[in-house]
């Protein structure tokens, strides 16, 4: 059955919102984002053709607004096992943030994706408005985990934790593009003596955080030599 009627308060109109989200997200798990129309979107909903547009103004507003949940819900994860490592007896080392931050993009497992094409296609589609009101919001989360992030480090510069969340999101942007490459390289890749071009996205990024942090370190320990 398709709803044609508009919803009837807040209330409905925040569940109905939250339902084309969920939609979205479940359309993403198994499809790239050039696939997903919002015809589709509606269509999976149970709602009318053109009523997604009354909550996002395009496909690329809602993908920003998923986007956005996706870091709430990763922030928030972030932000209890940085306030763990921070009441820990002994100081935190470069693996085991580099840990926690693997751990906690795994857990939400759609995330680097939305990152990947919101830098390169999401944040390129909107409008003005949209653009200033998710970078606000991203900005108040970044200031809260970075503060949280600079009880971690060892003798941190001011924001420093801004700074290195920023580092962090450059990494993901970059491995997911390489490790998740468009269907024609993907199957060029898996021809023999492509093996130098395949990367995993889980390991490089560990691996890459941990001797990122690590020399984060070195320099703060040389600095109060």
């Amino acid at each position: 059955m398709v709803i044609t009627h508009r919803a009837a308060g807040d209330a409905q109109k925040r569940e109905r919102r939250r339902a084309i989200l969920d939609v979205a997200l479940g359309l993403f798990r198994g499809h790239e984002f050039e696939e997903i129309s919002m015809a589709e979107v509606a269509r999976r909903a149970g709602l009318a053709k053109g009523t997604p547009y009354l909550y996002f103004g395009s496909k690329e507003a809602l993908f920003l607004a998923l986007l956005a949940d996706q870091f709430d819900r990763w922030f928030d994860e972030l932000d209890a096992g940085l306030g763990r490592l921070a009441r820990a007896s002994r100081a935190s080392t470069p693996r085991q943030l580099a840990g926690l931050f693997t751990r906690t993009v795994d857990h939400h497992p759609l995330l680097a994706r939305l990152i990947a094409i919101g830098h390169a296609i999401l944040e390129r589609n909107i409008d003005g408005a949209t653009a200033l009101g998710f970078k606000q919001a991203l900005r108040v989360r970044l200031v809260r985990t970075g503060g949280l992030l600079e009880r971690c480090l060892p003798h941190p510069k001011p924001k420093e934790g801004q700074r290195l969340l920023l580092w962090i999101y450059t990494l993901v942007v970059g491995i997911q593009n390489v490790a998740e490459p468009a269907p024609v390289i993907k199957r060029i890749l898996g021809m023999p003596g492509m093996e130098c071009f395949r990367l995993q996205f889980h390991d490089t990024f560990r691996q890459t955080l941990t001797a990122l942090l690590q020399g984060l370190w070195w320099k703060a320990n040389r600095r109060t030599r």
